[in-house]
């Protein structure tokens, strides 16, 4: 995954990180493990293979991986929002102070997100496993279903994914204590 490491390279990363690793799972025909954590010193490290226990692991095709950060997706999402999907400035979310990734191992599950573009008939699948377990892409916890249009409405603000929820636009299968354990994470200011 050549776009990784350009797209590491420019994330400014916040004080007071953990050395914990977040696991990236490459599927299909360029299947590849890397892990991305912060060393002793503070500085941002890219590694392949498999992490021990990582708080957070995202399993993905390589192919909806290349979408959402160099194809088809994020030139969707570009065109109507002038931001890109995934760059330095949303990647840097993902490093969070280390009490917060201590609260996110606590979690357990997998959180499927299941992306549909009927305007060229894909399908984008990006699995989110908490708390260090196996990866479950076949059966996960919790899955939730939208479509392009509907995405579009929530990261253009223009509508709320609460809103499009009870609309029937967003649908959420399995448990959803999976999604509020991490949103109570994700939104706590510490």
């Amino acid at each position: 995954m050549e776009v990784l490491p350009d797209l590491l390279g420019e994330v400014d990363l916040p004080d007071g990180l953990g050395t914990e690793r977040l696991q990236f799972h490459f599927t299909g025909d360029d299947a590849l493990d890397i892990h991305i954590g912060v060393d002793e010193d503070g500085d941002l490290t890219l590694e392949e293979g498999q992490a021990d226990t990582p708080p957070m692991a995202i399993t993905v095709s390589t192919a909806d991986f290349r979408a959402a950060v160099a194809g088809s997706l994020r030139d969707q999402v570009k065109a109507e929002t002038g931001e890109i999907t995934l760059g330095p400035r949303q990647l840097r979310k993902a490093f969070m102070p280390d009490a917060k990734v201590q609260r996110v191992k606590a979690l357990s599950g997998d959180l499927q997100f299941r992306l549909k573009d009927s305007s060229l008939g894909d399908e984008f699948v990006y699995t989110l496993t908490l708390g260090g377990n196996s990866p479950n892409v076949t059966n996960p916890t919790t899955t939730i279903s939208l479509d392009l249009p509907t995405l579009m409405d929530i990261i253009s603000g223009r509508q709320q994914m609460q809103q499009l929820f009870f609309q029937g636009k967003v649908r959420i299968d399995g448990d959803m204590n999976v999604i509020m354990g991490l949103m109570s994470v994700v939104t706590s200011p510490s």
